[in-house]
């Protein structure tokens, strides 16, 4: 169930400022070889925590997360709150998302994707896991 909890999480998280454009699997794929590698992914995962870290303290607040998340404006919500999208991964439950557990919630998601284990996602990978977690509401 947690694990669950884990993935929803993260792919509610997928939409942030850093990928705010609308293909999110191009803006990944640093290389354009149509693949995004586990490299590819973590960087992307670095690059949404960036945007979300306003005060740039290393440190992800519910308050920067809701802040993050309206700045997208992308209509697809979990249903859960930021301090309840944090609490799911805040594996030392101070009640905020470190850069470390982000990346770790990240490689989980990679490797759910992931789904024929050659290390690399293909867009329909991507597309299906990411509809696949914003379908858990």
């Amino acid at each position: 169930m947690r694990q669950a909890r884990k993935l929803l999480l993260l792919g509610c998280l997928a939409g942030l400022p850093a990928f705010a454009a609308a293909d999110l699997f191009a803006k990944m794929d640093a290389d354009r070889n149509g693949r995004i590698s586990a490299a590819e992914h973590a960087e992307g995962a670095r690059a949404m925590f960036r945007a979300m870290d306003a005060d740039k303290d290393g440190r992800v607040t519910s308050r920067e997360m809701t802040a993050a998340q309206g700045k997208v404006g992308s209509g697809k919500r979990s249903g859960m709150s930021s301090a309840e999208k944090i609490r799911v991964i805040d594996s030392n439950h101070d009640g905020v998302l470190s850069a470390e557990e982000h990346q770790a919630g990240s490689e989980v998601m990679f490797e759910m994707m992931d789904r024929n284990k050659d290390g690399r996602l293909t867009r329909g990978e991507y597309s299906a896991g990411h509809a696949k977690l914003l379908a858990k509401k």
